[in-house]
């Protein structure tokens, strides 16, 4: 094969390349070509991504009183573990919170405040 047939097959292939990640990504996100259109799809994907790290952030705690203290393992073993479960039930929840934004974490806070919880538990107690 000469050099300039390989030259050329290897542009085809870029060009096609070119052209078919193209044609996925206006398909990925419908069609849509306008950046404020694109960044909108973004961040609904974000604030996806930071409620799935919202609502994973308590699977290791629930691991932790759970299941971790009827393992099989010597009490260094069930400790290193309960903090590497908490270490990482903390930094989803940061992320979450990174990625939800202000909102989400003064809603959290309103509804863990000690005054709210008691007004909660003397109204359920009226009942």
């Amino acid at each position: 094969m000469p050099v300039a047939d390989i030259g050329a097959r290897c542009e085809f292939v870029v060009k096609e390349a070119i052209e078919l990640a193209t044609i996925q990504t206006k398909s990925t996100f419908s069609g849509l070509t306008d950046k404020g259109d694109i960044k909108a799809v973004l961040c609904e994907s974000m604030q996806k991504l930071g409620l799935f790290l919202f609502v994973l952030s308590f699977l290791p705690w629930l691991a932790i009183f759970f299941v971790v203290p009827f393992l099989p393992l010597d009490i260094t073993q069930k400790t290193t573990l309960s903090v590497v479960l908490a270490v990482g039930a903390e930094v989803c929840f940061w992320i979450s919170v990174v990625l939800l934004g202000k909102e989400v974490v003064t809603k959290y806070r309103r509804y863990l405040h000690p005054r709210y919880l008691w007004n909660k538990i003397r109204n359920f107690n009226r009942r």
